[in-house]
């Protein structure tokens, strides 16, 4: 079964973003890559979709991208 993967860059929310996704998940079916300590990745990642970190590649091929600090706080423009 191809595994849902996590691109990150090492932050707090990144960290707790991939605590919490372990958490729901379980790491069997999850591949982290911290693109901090692994820079050859981001382009992999770009090339999948992200565009901002923390970002979750479903094992379809979705794009989740799961940081909204952007907007400080408000979640108002998710819902326009």
């Amino acid at each position: 079964m191809k595994k849902n993967i996590l691109y990150h860059d090492g932050c707090k929310v990144c960290s707790n973003t991939g605590q919490a996704l372990v958490n729901l998940l379980g790491l069997g079916t999850l591949d982290i890559v911290h693109v901090g300590l692994n820079p050859n990745k981001q382009e992999e990642a770009e090339q999948k979709g992200v565009k901002t970190f923390p970002a979750l590649i479903t094992n379809n091929g979705n794009v989740l991208h799961l940081n909204v600090m952007e907007h400080e706080g408000s979640v108002e423009c998710l819902f326009v």
